[in-house]
């Protein structure tokens, strides 16, 4: 398992409870009962789940494809390349031989050179 391989799944497995942690941390200042301090923890960790998992998998496959980028393009492509998407891109494009081309994530660790 690569590094931020484990840092996706670290981020899965301890970011929900931390936030409903700090939601029944807050309810309980606020002198709420404790059925209220569990149903407010609860939808809070689940939202955390619902967000977490493909934030941390989205990022988790475009780092794969910034380091698979110098074994499949030459420096001249890289210096061509531009992202897709602002947060976390699993696809590059780049230009090759005076055509656009496209690195994105193979979905199983690596990338693949080519659109679609």
């Amino acid at each position: 398992m690569r590094f931020h391989h484990a840092l996706s799944l670290l981020a899965i497995v301890a970011l929900p409870p931390l936030a409903g942690v700090a939601v029944a941390v807050e309810a309980g200042y606020r002198r709420v009962p404790a059925v209220g301090v569990v149903l407010s923890a609860l939808p809070a960790m689940g939202l955390a789940l619902i967000v977490i998992v493909p934030v941390a998998s989205r990022c988790s496959a475009s780092w794969d494809v910034s380091l698979a980028m110098p074994r499949l393009l030459a420096p001249e492509e890289r210096r061509t390349l531009w992202r897709t998407s602002v947060l976390c891109p699993t696809v590059y494009r780049f230009r090759r031989d005076g055509r656009g081309g496209c690195l994105v994530s193979d979905g199983d660790g690596g990338a693949l050179v080519g659109c679609g």
